[in-house]
């Protein structure tokens, strides 16, 4: 993995060279690309552009520079706790599980192997978000006559994380909901609660399903020096470490969470969304959105979500290009005003969420009048739902947005054939649908020669936004 920096915007980027020799299977490849096209959510890694030569395919997704959640547990198995807290262990699960019911109930994706080195954090920061990576064994839920999801048999996963039923060749999507287990066993004490000398006496460990919750990490009333004997274990060095006492309620509401996961029977466990309900996340305050510091949208973004919903199509799907290029610094505050409002974590806004979010949210002013212009624009429209991309687009700070270099990025994206114009094939391609793609060349061509110049385009994107000149 390497730093690349788009030369017209100056932003930085992760690329991934994969070359093309060494890929076994090319369809699951293309399948990981398909899939990380697909999704859209705040704790999923985003593919940006992909790329091919004659020896390589490039991967350019998001930058994230703080480190894997692997790192990070060993780091903390190193410290005086020797664990994360309680709290902020919460945090991470409670984001990756709103990830995975996007992925689950939205997308209908099984992710089939989440472990830690399959999460990094956006930045340093100690409570940066995550982000989930690799989706190459990653599958869509097939469906029979009867709308039953059809059991996925490859044997596929990490020894420390795969479920029972994986290894039995017979499962579904709550193979990742077991995964979600021995994560958040992990993040509390330091070690797996499955483990062997090696992959077989690790397979038979997670086949028994039998695990415990040792002292002292585990014990409530224990602060003394341990030293647990991990020669053995392959999964990480012998290390000694302090433990601090866990809070009594939330230790039993921890370990009640673990227990609802790690259950043999993969019916018997509870699925992301139940998952998210969990007391543990409630009594700890992770799940309580009112709990968010006042948030506040920049005053000079210079146009409403009225003013967006109104757009010509080719300027609001500019805008999405725009926003979904934006760095974590561009984004600011929107991304947690976003999370804040999604109580379910499925990646879109409902009628019902904004309209808690006006009654309950601790948002300023400014906020809650973005918030009421959704909710009207959206009745009127007749919309159900607001994705994050759309939400980004209408609320970002257009002066940053409209920008000379941000324009030219979201011109060369519709300019397919690189010709330096935009044809009806060209809008054919990105909307799906020859008589949109006329609708709008109609509207935007100014000399009626049949392509979109830049100059047309630039004025499009400055038409209605407040912001005049180059």
């Amino acid at each position: 993995m390497r730093k690349c920096q788009d030369r017209e915007t100056e932003d930085w980027y992760a690329i991934k060279s994969i070359r093309k020799k060494k890929v076994g299977k090319v369809d699951v490849l293309k399948r990981e690309i398909d899939l990380l096209t697909e999704v859209d959510h705040p704790n999923i890694i985003k593919l940006r552009e992909v790329f091919e030569d004659e020896k390589y395919l490039h991967l350019v997704t998001e930058l994230c520079t703080g480190g894997e959640l692997f790192d990070r547990i060993i780091a903390k198995t190193q410290s005086a706790e020797g664990h994360y807290s309680e709290h902020d262990a919460a945090e991470i699960v409670k984001s990756i599980l709103e990830a995975i019911q996007y992925c689950h109930d939205v997308k209908h994706i099984c992710h089939r192997d989440l472990k830690p080195e399959n999460f990094l954090f956006a930045s340093t920061d100690e409570h940066a978000p995550i982000k989930i990576i690799d989706f190459g064994l990653s599958r869509h839920e097939t469906f029979g006559s009867d709308n039953t999801a059809q059991k996925m048999k490859t044997k596929v996963g990490t020894p420390y994380y795969v479920a029972p039923e994986v290894l039995k060749k017979e499962y579904d999507k709550s193979c990742d909901m077991w995964s979600i287990g021995v994560i958040s066993y992990i993040l509390l004490c330091g070690y797996p609660p499955f483990y062997g000398d090696n992959d077989t006496q690790i397979f038979e460990s997670v086949k028994s399903a039998k695990f415990d919750f040792p002292s002292p990490e585990w014990d409530a009333i224990s602060s003394k020096v341990s030293e647990r004997n991990t020669a053995s274990e392959p999964w990480m060095k012998t290390r000694i470490r302090d433990t601090t006492k866990l809070k009594l309620t939330h230790l039993l509401q921890a370990k009640n969470f673990i227990n609802c996961l790690l259950k043999k029977d993969p019916n018997a466990r509870l699925t992301a969304s139940q998952s998210l309900e969990n007391e543990w996340f409630t009594d700890l305050g992770v799940v309580d959105k009112k709990t968010l510091p006042k948030l506040n949208i920049s005053n000079d973004k210079n146009s409403s979500f009225k003013t967006f919903m109104h757009m010509n199509k080719l300027q609001k799907a500019a805008l999405a290009h725009i926003a979904t290029h934006l760095t974590h610094a561009e984004v600011g505050t929107l991304e947690e005003i976003f999370r804040a409002i999604d109580t379910d974590g499925d990646g879109t806004l409902t009628i019902s969420e904004l309209t808690n979010a006006l009654k309950n949210g601790n948002f300023s002013m400014d906020v809650c009048a973005e918030i009421s212009d959704m909710l009207e624009a959206m009745k009127i429209n007749g919309e159900e739902s607001l994705n994050w991309k759309d939400f980004a687009a209408a609320t970002m700070d257009k002066s940053l947005a409209l920008r000379e270099d941000k324009i030219r990025s979201a011109f060369n994206y519709f300019d397919k054939g690189k010709r330096g114009s935009i044809t009806v094939k060209d809008l054919s391609a990105v909307f799906g649908n020859s008589g949109q793609a006329q609708e709008i060349m109609k509207d935007v061509d100014i000399d009626g020669d049949g392509t979109i110049s830049y100059e047309e385009f630039h004025i499009l994107m400055k038409e209605d936004s407040g912001i005049t000149g180059k």
